[in-house]
């Protein structure tokens, strides 16, 4: 139950962090060492291209880890929870799949999947 709720509070915390129209988003600060930014998206930029590293594909391994090798702490019900509601939220956009975009138009319309049935059409 645990990792349930703990789930629902990442997804909705992540949706209001994430999205392109929250007030939220629009405050998070801005962090960049060079050709590599930080904040508020994880962004490293080569020649002509920017590589976008987007949280679920953060989450994805550290979730694998937590369920093969974790101990302790990352057995948790909570952390658990909090990588799955992550990891789900950050496949809700359409864009979740694409690694490398155009540095000249890097973030088209980064338009938000609305409903989970379009995010496992997307998938399967």
């Amino acid at each position: 139950m645990e990792t349930l709720l703990t789930g629902i509070a990442s997804f909705t915390l992540f949706h209001i962090i994430s999205h392109p129209k929250s007030r939220v988003s629009k405050k998070v600060p801005y962090a960049r060492i060079k050709r590599v930014q930080f904040l508020p998206n994880l962004r490293i930029e080569v020649k002509n291209r920017v590589l976008h590293i987007h949280h679920w594909m953060l989450f994805a391994p550290v979730y694998l880890f937590t369920q093969t090798k974790g101990a302790g702490i990352f057995q948790s019900d909570l952390l658990q929870g909090f990588l799955i509601g992550g990891i789900l939220q950050g496949l809700m956009y359409k864009d979740s799949l694409k690694l490398i975009h155009s540095a000249a138009k890097p973030f088209e319309k980064q338009g938000y999947t609305a409903y989970p049935i379009r995010l496992f059409k997307k998938i399967f």
